[in-house]
């Protein structure tokens, strides 16, 4: 092993340590998907010509692209799914805050209407 693969090595397990002390008990489906995801990158390298190996099986070239290509394909996935939930999102917040207007604005016209005398009944309708 060189001195990369060590620093990958490094990158991986700091990132799996930093996100197991700050997102234990939050998220815990998730978390185990992304230990178990970077376990997997670490095995590739850490036996490189295992990824190699792999990629030959299914008739792709070089290990790299063998772990690449799913990458990408989950990254561009996991791009669109997140536009996605920010414009769900900002919908959401849109007739959360339209809600709450129309409700300040009832709350602020009840309390200026003058109190009607127990005789007088008018009411207008609009």
């Amino acid at each position: 092993m060189n001195l990369a693969a060590f620093a990958l090595l490094a990158l991986v397990f700091g990132l799996v340590a930093f996100d197991w002390a700050t997102l234990r008990g939050k998220n815990r489906r998730a978390l185990f998907l992304e230990v178990a995801v970077f376990l997997a990158g670490a095995f590739f390298i850490v036996l490189p010509d295992r990824a190699t190996a792999l990629a030959h099986v299914v008739g792709i070239g070089r290990g790299v692209d063998f772990l690449l290509y799913p990458t990408v394909i989950w990254l561009v996935r996991e791009s669109l799914l997140t536009r996605r939930r920010r414009i769900e999102d900002g919908e959401r917040m849109t007739e959360v805050v339209r809600e709450l207007a129309i409700v300040k604005a009832q709350r602020a016209h009840s309390e200026r209407a003058p109190a009607h005398s127990a005789g007088a009944s008018a009411s207008v309708t609009a």
